[in-house]
């Protein structure tokens, strides 16, 4: 499953290679020097994928296209890292979380709408998450957008299945 990882870094060392700067292991767990719990937060595709119309509104850059965007790159890297936009996505991330604070555990969300394969029944996906631990991983990017804007820092945002994985 894809995972979304965002992780606090210096203007300076981004990059179109700052991916190199990051490696995985086979279950998926994102390293880097300087990596820790407080600078690092992930969320999986299809909770980004719910949440993906109100990050659109997001100016971002693609480092490895050199151009501005709208929201998160779904395949690859994507880059937060002026103040202002910095701001609004804390508040972005702090609005979901005063959402989901009033939802009953586990949170059951609507996903994609899929096909049995057999019968070509469709229906909707259902996406279950603890509530105390998606609320937690929120709170955290929210604390990490606003660390990168008080000090001057960026948020990068590296989708896992785009990067090369590197063995254990």
């Amino acid at each position: 499953m894809p995972k979304h990882h965002f992780v606090i870094e210096n203007k300076s060392q981004v990059d179109g290679n700052i991916h190199t700067s990051y490696s995985w292991d086979s279950q998926g767990r994102i390293h880097g020097s300087g990596l820790t719990t407080k600078n690092h937060a992930t969320l999986e595709d299809e909770f980004i994928a719910y949440i993906y119309d109100s990050l659109c509104w997001l100016d971002t850059w693609n480092p490895s296209t050199c151009m501005r965007c709208s929201g998160l790159n779904n395949y690859g890297i994507t880059v937060i890292k002026e103040q202002d936009v910095l701001l609004k996505f804390h508040q972005l991330i702090q609005a979901w979380i005063d959402l989901f604070s009033h939802a009953a555990d586990p949170i059951v969300l609507t996903g994609s709408y899929c096909f049995d394969g057999e019968e070509r029944k469709g229906y909707y996906e259902k996406l279950v998450y603890n509530r105390v631990e998606l609320i937690n991983e929120l709170h955290k990017l929210a604390n990490m957008a606003k660390y990168a804007e008080k000090n001057g820092k960026c948020i990068v945002h590296l989708e896992y299945e785009s990067i090369e994985k590197v063995p254990d």
